[in-house]
């Protein structure tokens, strides 16, 4: 009876949260100062834009307005609108995903917070007024570990960088699983790592965008 109340209340409150995000939506399309010329039309676009993107953000890490998908979905929509959200409209910045084996359950949560502070890193600093870049994301899960590297060819570091919110974030999270994370310049690619100590028993498969 207790998972039927809870399942209750997930429901409701995607469905509350999705109502007032639809209403917001459709204040900024009808709000008459929004409308007024072509920027202004502009700006209520890209309002939009972005508010849909932090939806599907948090849908893919939390299951914030819908039940969440399935977990390499979950990876993907999540690096592919976190680009999209921190980037700007004229900068040309591609992503890959790649998935080798499969996250066991108790790790999924973790790698897809995690993956949110990585990539979030890379495009608010490695693509900082740049033209475009690449972020390259792989998981790799075996028998033994899980690792998920996220690799850029933005501006890099010179010296060994101070952890800052995300990147401490991420260690916080990592932690609960006796995780690491490291980050590290590799040529001209900067990368960030996450390691988890976890044996996976699962079968093994592959998928790759």
């Amino acid at each position: 009876m207790q998972a039927s109340a809870t399942d209750a209340d997930f429901r409701q409150l995607r469905h509350q949260t999705k109502n007032a995000l639809q209403r917001i939506l459709l204040l900024i399309e009808e709000h008459p100062a929004l409308q007024q010329d072509e920027s202004a039309q502009t700006l209520a676009a890209d309002l939009q834009r972005r508010i849909t993107l932090v939806a599907a953000i948090s849908d893919a890490l939390f299951g914030f307005t819908q039940c969440p998908e399935h977990f390499v979905q979950r990876l993907r929509a999540l690096c592919e609108g976190l680009v999209m959200l921190l980037g700007s409209a004229e900068q040309a910045i591609r992503v890959g995903v790649l998935v080798a084996g499969r996250c066991p359950s108790p790790l999924e949560e973790i790698v897809l917070r995690v993956a949110h502070e990585f990539v979030g890193n890379a495009v608010k600093h490695g693509m900082y007024a740049r033209n475009g870049g690449r972020i390259d994301v792989r998981l790799d899960c075996d028998g033994h570990q899980t690792r998920l590297t996220v690799t850029d060819d933005g501006w890099g570091y010179v010296d060994q960088p101070a952890a800052g919110e995300g990147l401490s974030l991420a260690s916080l999270i990592a932690a609960e699983q006796d995780g690491t994370v490291t980050l590290s310049r590799r040529g001209s690619r900067t990368q960030a790592t996450l390691l988890l100590p976890y044996a996976s028993r699962e079968g093994a498969d592959r998928t790759t965008s």
